[in-house]
């Protein structure tokens, strides 16, 4: 006899307390979240801020495009497209504050050479129009989600509360919301009715509205996304093309360093052991002939003074490859020597925070000295003065004389060769130096660590 049994699924739980709390959290629980209110909080400035950036946006490009003519309306440009990324950067400031993610800014251009030369760039800036169009569009954008955000709050607020504010309406009045024609006024349970009808109207709304208004605020923030901030792949591509270049000039850079460091070998020590061996020789020879031992005493001698002198040309090339006193005791101090031995009064003035790391400590050092070098063989100066300090995540060196200006970068020159140093560790380097001088040179260097 065979028996057979047929399993059954146990049978579902109960619907506990619990589980009706936890479907209330889900449902309701956006309405009490800080991101629902911050969202509103940006919807509702996007009014206010729309009206002032496309009044300022179309004020300064009317204004400037009608004094082009005349030199003024070049500044004048300038300056707009430079609003145009204070905006974007004023965008991306709300939208971190409020919601706390961190849009990057696009790179800033590179403003150097002559008046025309500058401003070109300047104008010719990507990120300032963007901004500019960005104003443009604020001010009906900013009107609709003011709009929306008034109309989803007020609407599902005011139905939810609908039967609390309507308790005290009597039935008497003549423009009361349950008023529908002339003819045709609620009464009794039929308020009653509509009252309970509008209250869950207003139930549902309330759990739609948070996530109405998210929704508009995530569109708000893509559009700041799309029009402010650099994409993620032209990010990746800039970060690509600044390691290329910085690679070319670290190469560069170790080339010619290599290239002096033999030149220097070749002309200096080695030059001066050749001719100490050669004096040692010689010595030797009459020693052992045991001729004009006097004579053989004074090529020792001289042999003695070239040694001497070779063990000073080694001890200033290692300085060049790498100073002692950089590692022992910091870049103040190694400044500090780079300044007593120039020709020129040189003032040092060092405040950082905490010291960089070894690398850019080194770009520094070496920045400081071919500067120094540079203004004692060309500058004409009667004084000079080194500014380090910290400045966010950089160090800012301002290298400063008083001599005759005009420097010019050129190939194989003294600022090319800086350039490429600096550009190597990542840096950037503005040069200023018109005729009749003064020159300033501001290197920036990266130190975060």
């Amino acid at each position: 006899m065979t028996s057979s049994f047929t399993s059954f699924p146990p049978p579902a739980p109960a619907a506990t307390e619990t589980d009706d709390r936890h479907w209330l959290l889900r449902a309701y629980g956006p309405l009490w979240q800080q991101r629902t209110w911050a969202a509103t909080l940006h919807l509702l400035i996007n009014l206010a801020l729309g009206i002032a950036f496309f009044t300022a946006a179309v004020t300064m490009l009317s204004v400037s495009a009608g004094l082009l003519v005349t030199l003024v309306g070049i500044p004048l440009l300038v300056a707009t497209v430079a609003m145009g990324r204070a905006i974007g950067a004023i965008e991306r400031a709300r939208v971190l504050a409020l919601f706390g993610e961190r849009l990057s800014a696009f790179p800033r251009p590179v403003a150097e050479g002559g008046f025309f030369k500058r401003s070109g760039r300047l104008i010719a800036d990507g990120a300032g129009w963007r901004g500019l169009l960005y104003s443009v569009i604020a001010l009906p954008w900013g009107i609709l989600t003011f709009t929306l955000t008034v109309v989803v709050w007020s609407v599902s607020i005011g139905m939810a509360t609908f039967p609390v504010t309507q308790f005290f309406v009597p039935e008497t009045t003549d423009n009361g919301p349950y008023r529908f024609s002339e003819d045709y006024v609620l009464h009794g349970w039929g308020r009653f009715g509509y009252g309970a009808g509008v209250f869950v109207v207003g139930l549902l709304l309330l759990m739609a509205a948070p996530r109405i208004i998210r929704g508009i605020a995530r569109a708000d923030i893509s559009i700041i996304r799309t029009m402010l901030s650099p994409s993620p792949e032209s990010l990746l591509t800039q970060r690509v093309e600044e390691l290329t270049v910085s690679r070319d000039a670290s190469v560069e850079g170790a080339g010619v360093e290599l290239r002096r460091i033999e030149r220097d070998l070749h002309d200096g020590a080695q030059q001066r052991l050749v001719g100490l061996a050669m004096d040692l020789g010689m010595a030797r020879e009459r020693l052992a002939r045991g001729e004009d031992p006097e004579r053989a005493v004074e090529l020792v001698g001289r042999a003695h003074d070239e040694a001497k002198l070779a063990i000073s040309e080694l001890r200033d090339l290692v300085r060049g490859i790498h100073p002692q006193v950089l590692t022992d005791r910091g870049l103040d101090a190694a400044l500090s020597a780079l300044a007593a031995r120039s020709p020129v009064p040189v003032e040092i003035d060092v405040q950082l925070d905490r010291r960089p790391p070894a690398s850019i400590e080194a770009a520094a050092y070496f920045v400081v000295a071919e500067s120094l070098a540079n203004i004692a063989k060309h500058s004409h100066a009667d004084r000079a003065s080194v500014r380090v300090g910290s400045r966010q995540q950089t160090i800012q060196i301002e290298i400063y004389d008083d001599g005759i200006g005009g420097a010019i970068e050129h190939p194989g020159g003294g600022l090319s060769g800086l350039r490429d140093r600096i550009t190597a560790v990542e840096g950037r380097l503005r040069v200023s130096s018109p005729p009749g001088g003064p020159t300033l040179l501001v290197v920036e260097l990266p130190c975060a660590s």
